[in-house]
């Protein structure tokens, strides 16, 4: 009941496109095209198959958003599970990753991914310019300093992710923002460190007996001009937002009411659920938690 309230509700929002991952079939196959049938928006994945190796989803979709046409691949880690075959990730990229850029002026890559599929993806030279990855509890500050920007939203659903991009020539590269903004960062915290609370200290002449101190402070200095210099020459850029779900993001009464809805379902088929975190009484069903929001309990 709680994958219908998300599914529900992302039909009320908005979406242009849903990647499956290894939790989702927690309830089985046949239960992913229930909520597929049920959902406003593609189920995509380019590489989860039946067990006769046919793709069960559409491989990737083309959406046209503002005049910029972008393509969303779906892809997976290899998971076990008896009502599906996974073909290797990196292999299925390989097949389609050409075919979808050559549609779109930017590649985006929804991936349910394992660490080590991302550092092979990083390595083969894909033309996608941004990569949106689950399976992974690490909350991403920036897209990383490999090629190609790779976010991760953490494991418990508490941030919205807001992705910006720019695009003025849609054969160049995108430049992560994030990564240089947090590259001259953490340089200037360092220098102030040095500088002892004295901001116009001039760090050359304090540290002038001190070549390894000056080594540092000429590194950092290093850091923030070749940052500035990469923000300077931008051409396609993207830009990342965090926002924080009850704080900076405005409630909808018509999504409240659709979760309303959904909880008042739930409570007729197990009983009142108590607050989270209490331990359910001897006469009430204990229903899994939900701690990444995909809609299947982890346990």
């Amino acid at each position: 009941m709680t994958a219908e309230v998300i599914v529900s509700t992302f039909n009320e929002i908005g979406c242009h496109a849903f990647s499956p991952g290894s939790k989702d079939f927690a309830a089985g196959l046949a239960f992913i095209q229930e909520m597929q049938m049920l959902a406003n928006f593609p189920f995509i994945s380019a590489n989860i198959l039946d067990v006769n190796g046919n793709r069960l989803f559409d491989p990737y979709v083309i959406a046209d958003v503002e005049g910029v046409s972008v393509g969303i691949i779906g892809l997976a880690s290899n998971f076990i599970h008896s009502d599906v075959y996974i073909q290797d990730p990196i292999e299925a990229l390989n097949e389609l990753a050409g075919e979808v850029n050559s549609q779109s002026d930017v590649l985006v890559l929804m991936f349910d991914s394992e660490e080590a599929d991302i550092i092979k993806m990083q390595t083969s030279g894909f033309p996608i310019d941004l990569v949106i990855r689950s399976k992974s509890k690490t909350r991403s500050q920036d897209g990383g300093k490999r090629d190609i920007p790779s976010y991760s939203c953490g494991d418990r659903g508490k941030y919205l992710y807001q992705f910006d991009l720019t695009v003025a020539d849609p054969n160049k590269q995108f430049i992560d923002l994030a990564v240089y903004e947090n590259q001259m960062s953490q340089a200037e915290k360092k220098l102030n460190k040095m500088r002892k609370g004295n901001l116009i200290t001039d760090l050359h002449n304090v540290y002038k007996d001190d070549p390894p101190s000056l080594k540092k402070i000429e590194t950092y200095e290093s850091q923030i001009q070749s940052a500035k210099d990469a923000l300077k020459n931008t051409v396609n850029s993207i830009k990342m937002s965090k926002h924080e779900l009850g704080k900076t993001v405005t409630d909808r009464p018509d999504i409240l009411q659709i979760v309303d809805n959904g909880k008042a379902k739930i409570n007729n088929s197990y009983g009142p659920q108590p607050p989270s975190g209490t331990p359910p009484g001897k006469n009430q069903k204990k229903i899994g938690h939900d701690h990444d929001g995909d809609g299947i309990p982890d346990h």
